[in-house]
């Protein structure tokens, strides 16, 4: 199942792990939830603040499915 991911500010650095193409697609097994493919990549749950599904709003125990897209953003503080 490929799945195109997005990982905004400081979760960016993620953004090198073998399991994400250059284009940010990952091939993942079917019957997958957004925390399952946060705990995969190594990204800690308390990084994670707002999460987006097909541009919709989204949790941790979301699945995901074929050809989603996922946006992750960490907490941003402004002044």
């Amino acid at each position: 199942m490929r799945v195109e991911l997005r990982l905004f500010a400081s979760l960016g650095k993620y953004a090198s792990h073998p399991m994400i193409s250059t284009e940010g697609i990952m091939d993942l097994p079917s019957l997958i939830t957004v925390g399952d493919l946060v705990d995969r990549l190594g990204i800690p749950r308390q990084e994670i603040k707002l999460i987006f599904l097909n541009g919709v709003h989204a949790h941790l125990d979301s699945k995901v499915n074929e050809n989603d897209r996922l946006g992750l953003f960490p907490p941003i503080g402004g002044g």
